[in-house]
């Protein structure tokens, strides 16, 4: 039976964590396994699980242009494939993954009491400031509001159209005020609605309550006690806000854990990291979607007890309490491709899931998981046009381009010989009159060729689509999308395109300068 307070208006205050805390406290003495250091390792038969079904969803998984998939159960991983060339220990893009973090952010505040009531309104926090298109609606927004994205605030959300909210949003100089000053579409806690303003004014209620950016505030009070060290979450704007719809980079690893902090009710080693009532709502869901239901910046299927934080491009967390299993999966997928369905995941490891004992030993089945994970972390060649003739010619020559939004300088290509190279230079922001020179090795069979930076792991590989046409496809590791470039050749000039699969294009012209 669940633990609930007696209205919903306080079941998220303070009282709430201590009539809630028996039921907690019983999960922690069951659960002996705490990841804080390195997460252990199993055999699925030793937790129940059939490692076949196991193979076969990483078989299934490795279809789509995923990057990894792990499974835990009972704190033990089972399961963690790398699909190449991503490979473990590379931070990954979370995308909206990361508003469940920043949920639960929020959720140790409530804990601390730092916020008394997520009941509270939004604009209790900004007593200063001018509000504009004020009404009652908009004075009615509560921090849950927030939380639910049922704040009621008008806004559009699709990415590179001209009336863009978040776009706009980023590009103001007081992201709060603009967020704050949208008029309102419908009353708070009516009506769920995707968009990043919520997000933005939870993580500018970090800054009001703790005086600290959500990521400083959460490095202390969150992911040191969860062992999380290699995290990185930006960008932080002007306001020394940090963006709370995105922008956080972590490992599957780590990514893991957040789940297991919610598999086990918020608690952590003995120690309560967040309400058990702000588990319990994230689970159960309060707003109807399009997808199951929402809450709390968590996605969930009740009637399956699954609960999910989940990003574009194939990024999830996915918490199967009763199994007491989490799975995590990373990509790149193109927004013009199907990704791997979070459906097929939760029924694949619902069938994967077999009893609450250990089953018995099954070597053929172990073997043959260990060949489903060989096969993830080899890289499969991609179909090869012919060589140009232009390959020689080519080699000797650099493009140079009027500034741009890409604030690209100058590409060269060196494609003749053993080590082909892709030369491109850049310019900062900030800096215009400074050049960085950024050499990256291309393969040219295939399969890509890696070279570790001070910022990221890239991977390139390109073929010639006709004798005038060469493509590149260029990946950062871990990076939440994958970017093409198009170079036509026609005469001594490059017509330069550049796509990502976010949706963002744009040509240049290049001149040569040799």
């Amino acid at each position: 039976m669940k633990c609930k307070s007696a209205t919903i208006g306080a079941f998220l205050a303070v009282v709430a964590i201590h009539a809630c805390a028996t039921r907690a406290e019983t999960q922690e003495s069951q659960a002996s396994v705490w990841p804080t250091n390195m997460w252990e390792v199993s055999t699925p038969e030793e937790q129940g699980m059939d490692s076949r079904a196991v193979a076969r969803l990483i078989d299934d998984v490795g279809t789509y242009k995923q990057d990894s998939v792990l499974i835990v159960r009972n704190g033990k991983i089972v399961a963690d494939a790398y699909f190449a060339p991503y490979v473990a220990g590379i931070r990954h893009d979370l995308r909206s993954v990361t508003k469940s973090f920043l949920s639960t952010v929020i959720g140790v505040l409530v804990q601390q009491g730092k916020l008394e009531s997520v009941d509270r309104p939004v604009l209790d926090f900004f007593p200063d400031r001018i509000i504009a298109n004020l009404d009652d609606r908009k004075k009615a927004i509560s921090v849950q509001n927030l939380l639910d994205m049922a704040s009621g605030i008008d806004w559009v959300e699709r990415v590179y159209t001209p009336d863009e909210s978040l776009a706009r949003m980023y590009a103001s100089p007081d992201p709060t005020g603009f967020v704050l000053d949208q008029p309102m579409s419908d009353p708070p806690g009516e009506k769920f609605y995707y968009k990043g303003g919520d997000t933005y004014l939870l993580s500018a209620l970090v800054n009001k309550l703790t005086g600290q950016n959500a990521l400083d505030y959460a490095r202390k009070e969150l992911f040191a006690p969860l062992g999380i060290t290699d995290v990185r979450w930006a960008p932080i704007d002007k306001q020394g806000i940090v963006t709370g719809e995105a922008g956080m980079r972590l490992t599957p690893h780590d990514m893991a854990k957040l789940g297991y902090l919610y598999l086990r009710d918020g608690l952590w080693d003995g120690k309560r990291i967040i309400p058990s009532a702000w588990v319990d709502r994230a689970r159960s869901g309060k707003l109807v979607t399009n997808f199951g239901k929402y809450a709390n910046l968590w996605w969930s299927i009740p009637e399956r007890d699954v609960f999910m934080a989940l990003g574009r491009h194939g990024q999830a967390i996915v918490v199967f309490p009763r199994l007491d299993v989490i799975a995590v999966l990373t990509g790149v997928v193109p927004d013009n491709e199907k990704r791997y369905p979070v459906s097929a995941l939760i029924e694949r490891i619902l069938g994967a899931v077999r009893s609450d004992r250990p089953l018995a030993p099954d070597p053929e089945g172990e073997a043959a998981l260990k060949a489903s994970l060989l096969k993830a972390a080899t890289e499969k060649a991609a179909p090869l046009g012919t060589a140009s003739e232009l390959v020689d010619r080519l080699s000797s020559k650099t493009w140079r381009f009027a500034d741009n939004k890409l604030r690209i300088r100058a590409v060269g290509l060196k494609l003749a010989g053993e080590n082909p190279t892709f030369e491109l230079t850049v310019y900062p922001e900030n800096s215009p009159d400074r050049d960085i020179f950024l050499p990256e090795p291309v393969g040219l069979d295939g399969r890509t060729r890696t070279k570790r930076t001070n910022y990221a792991v890239v991977a390139n590989r390109g073929n010639w689509q006709d004798s005038q046409t060469f493509a590149l496809e260029r990946r950062f590791l871990g990076n939440g999308e994958m970017v093409y470039w198009t170079f036509r050749f026609e005469g001594d000039q490059l017509n330069l395109r550049f796509r990502n699969t976010d949706g963002y294009e744009i040509e240049l012209r290049g001149e040569p300068v040799n």
